[in-house]
């Protein structure tokens, strides 16, 4: 009897600990994630792109249905937001989130061959004898439907504005054509009309179409996303997917690394977007190109490829910045895992590199993140971790918010594969950030020289990495570790 008794009592405790039938519904969240340990008043929330649920079929969201006031106050105690959809059937939600005392930001992917597609007979014309090998795409320079779709906004923009909603941000995922494949030049050269409304000499080259539709769109962006929102809302901070700066000198870096963006600004977006995924596409693109043949695939090479990848548009973007623009905060995507390939061979990023790699997108100008956490079947709880990450990442990055605000970032070199150490720093005025880890087996050590009137100084870079207080006086230098 006592060994019966024994064991129901193991098998309460086991259930007591027992992961929920969904670990990130919102009693599981909050238990998960502590409250932030530094004041975020002021500051931008995280946004995820999953909804904050209260169970696994909770369809809440989708129907335009708001979180209660307590909710929502307990997610903002954790740096996060819920984001809400740009249509009118999250008026609701965001006059919730408002009451709450939280910014309302919209957050929504969207994509396809609208809005060109609107106008009547957009189409390419296309010869009789050629055979598409995708859809048959609109042409890029016709503009009504692109207008429909501005108007369109404006109405729902007038919507909120008249519900008495302030929109503080529209970080959106606007992924739709005009795009630059092959197929897509192939169409363009062949169309008649296109022939007549391109540039000269655009569609004679492969490489100048891609160049002239990747500066194209993101002025189309600009124009008939970005300016109707700041019609009706002027404070608002807008951005869109990768929306970044690129120089002549700097040609920022493609997001998944097949290329390097033509030179371009970003127009009347307030805020630049980033890309930072460990997206398992970077081995089918970037492997081959990094390391020699034979290299094993193992955690610790594929962990340098998401190190490269994840913080290269990134820094590109810093650098472009503060050149361009320094104003413009970067609000980036955020993603441990993105399974693009969903090759069971390539490893995934190690979470001990994801949260290190956060440090620094933190010290490289991120202003703001949003995360990609979708829902993997395979890793059911991993949309829960994305977020735990993030908001540890804050956390800790709020320990030197002046910095963050006020700090010029001091590094902006894209670590390669072979580098031994991974450094990131804020600067103001006689005092920095920095962060640094060893890339190696072993722990290392850095020398820097932030100021080049001073005194050059050493920082040891642990293989668990260690962020840095750094301090002038005349020449001499101090070095405290931030705890």
């Amino acid at each position: 009897m006592r060994f019966l008794c024994l064991v129901g009592l193991l098998l309460s405790a086991c259930w007591a600990f027992a992961a929920p039938e969904e670990p990130y519904a919102l009693d599981n969240l909050l238990q998960r994630i502590p409250p932030l340990t530094h004041d975020a008043r002021g500051r931008w929330p995280l946004i995820a792109w999953e909804p904050f649920i209260l169970s696994a079929k909770d369809d809440g969201f989708n129907k335009g249905v708001p979180l209660t006031k307590a909710q929502y106050q307990a997610l903002a105690a954790r740096g996060l937001a819920q984001a809400i959809r740009l249509t009118p059937a999250y008026i609701p939600i965001a006059k919730a989130l408002q009451d709450a005392g939280v910014p309302v930001i919209a957050m929504e992917g969207n994509g396809g061959d609208l809005p060109a597609t609107l106008a009547d007979g957009g189409a390419h014309q296309l010869p009789a004898d050629y055979k598409p090998t995708e859809i048959v795409h609109a042409c890029p320079m016709l503009l009504a439907g692109w207008n429909t779709e501005a108007n369109k906004l404006r109405a729902t923009l007038k919507q909120f504005k008249d519900a008495g909603v302030t929109l503080d941000a529209a970080w959106l995922d606007w992924e739709n054509e005009p795009i630059w494949s092959r197929e897509a030049w192939e169409q363009s050269r062949r169309c008649p009309r296109c022939q007549k409304l391109f540039p000269p000499g655009i569609l004679d080259d492969y490489y100048a179409y891609r160049d002239f539709i990747v500066r194209y769109r993101q002025q189309l962006f600009s124009t008939y996303l970005a300016a109707p929102i700041r019609e009706f809302y002027p404070a608002c901070s807008i951005t869109n997917w990768a929306v970044v700066y690129s120089d002549p000198a700097r040609r920022t870096f493609h997001y998944w690394g097949r290329f390097n963006f033509p030179p371009m600004d970003a127009g009347l977006f307030t805020a630049t977007n980033p890309v930072a995924y460990g997206n398992d596409i970077a081995y089918s693109i970037l492997w081959d190109k990094l390391y020699p043949k034979g290299t094993p695939l193992d955690e610790a090479h594929m962990d340098r490829v998401y190190t490269y990848l994840m913080l290269a548009q990134m820094s590109d973007d810093a650098a472009n910045r503060q050149a361009w623009r320094v104003e413009a905060p970067a609000i980036p995507w955020v993603c441990r895992y993105c399974p693009d390939m969903d090759d069971p061979k390539v490893p995934m990023l190690s979470a001990t590199r994801y949260r290190e790699i956060l440090r620094h997108l933190w010290l490289r100008g991120a202003g703001g993140m949003q995360i990609f956490n979708a829902y993997r079947p395979k890793t059911p709880t991993l949309r829960l971790e994305e977020v735990a990450d993030a908001v540890a990442s804050l956390d800790e990055a709020l320990g030197y918010r002046a910095f963050l605000e006020h700090g010029t970032v001091m590094n902006t070199s894209v670590p390669e594969v072979t580098a031994h150490t991974l450094w990131s720093g804020l600067r103001l005025g006689d005092e920095a950030i920095v962060r640094v880890v060893s890339l190696d087996p072993q722990p290392l050590g850095i020398t820097l020289a932030t100021w080049p009137d001073a005194d050059l100084y050493h920082l040891d870079a642990p293989v668990a990495g260690a962020t840095y207080h750094v301090t002038r006086k005349g020449k001499a230098v101090t070095v405290e570790v931030v705890k």
